[in-house]
C-alpha cells in the first residue's frame, strides 16, 4: 500500500534544455512518466542514485494537488534558481500554460559591431 501525502506547496514547470518541460516542486525536478489514471499524471524524479528508487509524485489534473505516493528523496534538490529561474512556466487549475509574471525576458544590450580590419593583400587589388 501506498503513502498518500496531499501536498500543498506551490509547484511549477520549468523549460528543459531539450524543449520538453519539467515540473518542479519541494526543490526537486520531475519528468513526465506518464500513468493510466484518467485525472492524474505521473512524474519521475529526474535524479535519484538508485532507478528502482526514484521517487515518484503524481499531479491531480481536477484541482492541481500534488500527490506524493511512492519514494523518498535519497538525493539533495536538484533545482538550481541562478540556473533554472529563466525556464519558469506556471499553470493555472484548469491546466492552460502562461508564464509566470516574475519571469521577465531577459533583456539584452545592443552594442556596436566590431569593425574588422581589411585584410593586408586587399590593398593590392583597389
Amino acid at each position: 500500500m501506498y503513502n498518500v501525502l496531499v501536498d500543498t506547496r506551490r509547484w511549477f514547470y520549468i523549460r528543459s534544455a531539450r524543449g520538453g518541460l519539467h515540473l518542479v516542486a519541494d526543490g526537486h525536478i520531475f519528468y513526465e512518466d506518464g500513468g493510466s489514471h484518467p485525472r492524474r499524471v505521473t512524474w519521475r524524479c529526474a535524479r535519484s542514485y538508485q532507478k528502482a528508487e526514484r521517487c515518484q509524485v503524481a499531479l491531480c489534473l481536477r484541482d492541481g494537488r500534488l500527490v506524493y505516493f511512492r519514494g523518498s528523496h535519497n538525493h539533495p534538490a536538484t533545482y538550481n534558481p541562478l540556473k533554472h529561474e529563466s525556464r519558469k512556466f506556471e499553470v493555472d487549475p484548469m491546466g492552460k500554460y502562461k508564464i509566470v509574471e516574475s519571469c521577465a525576458p531577459r533583456t539584452l544590450v545592443a552594442t556596436p559591431p566590431v569593425p574588422i580590419p581589411s585584410a593586408p593583400h586587399a590593398a593590392l587589388f583597389l
